[in-house]
């Protein structure tokens, strides 16, 4: 990731003169919007090395196909579709299999409870097992902590498929994990 200070300008100034062959101001774009690719990347490969990957290739893109970029929506919303289309074409690509929701978890407290981190880990291996559009919508909700109406904008949805797909995605994992791992279920009720 680059170490290059980034000025204080607006997406649509940057991507303006990015248009116009200012280099400076593409890579005050990557600066600027580097850390969320690789936040979205890895939270849609599951694996920092593709994430990497699939950051650099998402930026080569952007680089070649800034012109069809049309302003009518959130430079953020434009950037997360190249992501989500460089992401899936990465695993059709390598044949990347998803991990089973069986996947064992080893309790090795005398409770009979995971710690936070392997909790952590089993959610989001289920997470990955999710349809593609409410594991966006859960990545960017509950992992990003972004609004539902920000994730309709960047997704171009409405607000209420959005909360639909948001339910949904909560409950198959809350059934995957009550499923495979009764120890949780006073927590999760």
């Amino acid at each position: 990731m680059s170490g290059l200070p980034v000025p204080m300008v607006e997406p649509p100034e940057l991507v303006a003169r990015t248009r116009g062959g200012d280099e400076s101001a593409f890579a005050a774009l990557v600066g600027t919007y580097q850390p969320s690719v690789f936040r979205w990347a890895i939270a849609l490969s599951g694996d920092e090395d593709e994430a990497e990957d699939i950051t650099q290739e998402v930026f080569v893109r952007v680089h070649r196909k800034l012109s069809s970029f049309r302003g009518d929506g959130p430079f953020e919303g434009w950037l997360y579709r190249i992501t989500r289309r460089v992401a899936l074409r990465a695993r059709r690509q390598t044949s990347q299999q998803v991990a089973s929701t069986t996947q064992e978890v080893y309790i090795t407290d005398p409770g009979a409870r995971v710690d936070r981190q392997r909790a952590i880990e089993l959610i989001q291996t289920i997470a990955r097992m999710l349809p593609m559009r409410q594991r966006e919508v859960f990545i960017l909700c509950d992992i990003e902590g972004r609004t539902p109406a920000e994730a309709a904008a960047m997704l171009e949805m409405k607000d209420v498929s959005v909360r639909a797909s948001l339910f949904k995605a909560r409950s198959s994992i809350r059934r995957s994990i009550l499923a495979t791992h009764p120890c949780y279920r006073e927590q999760l009720g």
